[in-house]
């Protein structure tokens, strides 16, 4: 179990910008665990929030299948015609902080950008959701918003550690914001391999922020595995 406040070189080593013309890359937690689950062919990953579908191509790659869940039913419908002849690809229009529909065990979960959103209460429901449908062991990999970030406190108070913008691309998007307390009271049930806060700089897209404002992000990067029921 580490945490570190540095740079990290697996995030630095993907620029998430890329050049014009060419569509976006998955984020280094996608890469990180569709290695460590690359022994696991054919088995299932959940994605929470599967946005532009960018995080898709290191699972299939590894031979692993993915089912994506996204609260927003545009995503969906995009998302699901992007993948329509790929029998590997389910996506489900369903909340976040709710049980999956899905009687199958996933070998791990990824969300890089859907657990930024809301209020903590609903983070934790999320959390706990996919906690659900993991197997024993199964590794869960999460990105979540600190309270070192610049946006922390700005904006319009929706709940304790949670804040809407009032201008700019995500005007009146909620964010939730955790110190490192906060983030491992939400993991319960799981073993904590990593909690790390970092900067964001190489790993959120440019359609919600701009490359100059990127610098002043900051996340817990955390990779968690599902513990046995006691």
């Amino acid at each position: 179990m580490t945490h570190s406040k540095s740079h990290n070189a697996e995030a630095a080593a993907t620029d998430y910008y890329p050049d014009a013309g060419e569509p976006p890359v998955a984020h280094p937690l996608a890469h990180a665990l569709a290695a460590r689950l690359a022994a696991r062919r054919g088995a299932w990953v959940c994605l929470v929030g599967i946005g532009n579908g960018r995080n898709v191509a290191p699972f299939l790659s590894a031979g692993l299948r993915v089912y994506a869940v996204d609260e927003d039913a545009a995503r969906v419908a995009g998302a699901a015609q992007t993948f329509a002849s790929n029998d590997h690809v389910r996506i489900a229009h369903a909340c976040y902080n709710e049980p999956i529909a899905r009687t199958e065990r996933f070998a791990g979960a990824l969300s890089t950008h859907a657990l930024l959103h809301g209020t903590p209460p609903t983070v934790a429901s999320a959390v706990q959701a996919v906690r659900a449908r993991l197997t024993t062991g199964g590794l869960f990999f999460v990105t979540l918003g600190s309270v070192r970030d610049q946006r922390f406190g700005r904006g319009t108070r929706v709940a304790d550690g949670a804040f809407a913008l009032t201008e700019g691309r995500e005007a009146g998007v909620v964010h939730s914001f955790f110190d490192e307390a906060g983030v491992r009271a939400l993991f319960g049930g799981f073993e904590l391999e990593e909690v790390r806060e970092d900067s964001a700089a190489t790993t959120v897209g440019t359609w919600a922020h701009e490359r100059d404002q990127s610098r002043d992000i900051v996340h817990w990067f955390v990779r968690a595995r599902r513990a046995c029921d006691q």
